[in-house]
């Protein structure tokens, strides 16, 4: 093993994943939800393991007959002269027992979950209140002395977190990301974000950050964010940003808390332009078959989990504790324009004021227009585009062939086996 995975916060039957369910030869759930990956080692035994959804990582290449080396970064493994080409993703789910009788592998998934358009939408909201105050009291009953950091970006997904994030850890600290500008004008996110706090009775740290200081960061995002595509960079570029800030300034156990996923199971995605060309291309797919494509690209992008890691922060993604809930949401739900609004009413209710419930969603990414644009308007004016990203991503990882990379993610997936299917 070269390195160390991120921490895990996985969650089995509504509870924190048990230590002892990463031990070689422990009985394996069969489903699981949250962020995972685990090597363990007990004697000659080992256990690999990777949560179902693929939100964190772990990798592999094969260094010689019966040997393998693991790391939680490709990066990590180019260091210890393996070929990229040999390179594999451990597969989303699986848990992987190898030992001196050889490779065992079986599989844990999400919790079952079919669309039900019958089901009323107050009760599909109800179970994922309930799944997001369970599994934020099972986090912070585990980490009693955590300070909870928040990133906020004054939207729905982030506001709702922070707000329920408040009612379960004993310290909450909201983070957030602003372009410093000339005029001093905040973006609306940070307005937002300052009312929130002040309503919730939060502290803000507020991050501002000009064009260049952005992407100093880049080299750091490519490398730990184990992606080149440039809307994952871009957001992974806002992240590194705030991991900076909040390992300046959050005190002693800090817990980043993410408003993240909720955009995959709501198919809450759009292309965007910027000086007459289109960015953020997403295939031409009904809304049902598109949350689909989304949430299995989780596993080929570590703009949350290893970016924040890169600056010693461990991550927790509370949507995720609600996968199957969302995934129930019926195809025409998530046609409807005001979709996310409807079911965070149903599901934070009181929680969150109606300036969050109605305002416009902005991403940082693309930022305010009328001030300036954001993450992709200052990557684009400085001639960083999506080839340009694939080339510094070869660089870094020391490729000779650019064409490396087509075979490494496809199709929104890391090329991924078991051990034992190489051998």
């Amino acid at each position: 093993m070269v390195g160390r995975p991120d921490p895990s916060f996985g969650l089995v039957d509504g509870e924190l994943m048990p230590d002892s369910s990463l031990r070689p030869g422990a009985d394996v759930p069969a489903h699981g939800v949250g962020t995972l990956a685990s090597a363990r080692r007990d004697g000659d035994d080992w256990r690999i393991a990777r949560d179902p959804l693929g939100l964190n990582k772990l990798f592999w290449a094969r260094d010689a007959p019966g040997s393998i080396v693991l790391a939680p970064r490709p990066h990590l493994l180019r260091a210890e002269g393996l070929s990229f080409d040999a390179v594999h993703a451990v597969p989303r789910g699986a848990v992987i027992d190898i030992g001196p009788d050889g490779v065992r592998h079986t599989l844990m998934t999400v919790p079952p979950h079919q669309e039900d358009a019958g089901r009323p939408l107050d009760e599909i909201a109800a179970d994922i209140r309930f799944a997001l105050d369970g599994y934020l009291a099972a986090v912070a009953s585990a980490a009693p002395d955590a300070t909870a950091v928040v990133c906020c970006s004054g939207g729905l997904d982030s506001s709702g977190i922070l707000a329920l994030a408040n009612r379960h850890f004993g310290r909450v600290l909201g983070v957030s990301f602003d372009f410093r500008r000339p005029d001093a004008r905040p973006s609306e996110d940070r307005v937002i974000a300052r009312r929130l706090c002040d309503d919730l009775g939060v502290e803000l740290l507020e991050t501002d950050v000009d064009r260049s200081g952005l992407l100093e960061h880049l080299d750091v995002v490519l490398l730990e964010g184990a992606d080149w595509r440039d809307f994952n960079v871009h957001a992974a570029l806002v992240n590194a940003v705030l991991a900076e800030s909040i390992a300046g300034a959050a005190g002693a156990s800090p817990l980043v808390l993410t408003g993240d996923l909720a955009n995959e199971f709501l198919a809450d995605y759009h292309e965007e332009r910027y000086r007459g060309e289109t960015y953020y291309r997403l295939p031409r797919l009904g809304p049902s078959a598109l949350r689909r494509w989304l949430v299995a690209g989780l596993d080929s992008t570590h703009r949350e989990l290893g970016v924040f890691g890169a600056w010693g922060l461990p991550v927790v993604q509370p949507y995720a504790a609600a996968t199957q809930h969302y995934l129930s949401l019926p195809g025409s739900f998530l046609a409807r324009d005001d979709a996310k609004q409807q079911l965070c009413r149903e599901v934070f209710r009181d929680l969150l004021p109606g300036y969050v419930l109605t305002r416009q969603k902005t991403r940082a990414q693309v930022g305010d227009p009328d001030i300036g644009g954001g993450v992709l308007a200052a990557c684009i004016d400085q001639g960083i585009d999506q080839a340009s990203l694939r080339h510094r991503f070869a660089e870094l990882h020391k490729l000779d062939r650019l064409a490396d990379l087509d075979h490494f993610i496809r199709a929104g997936r890391y090329r991924s086996a078991v051990p034992e299917e190489n051998a």
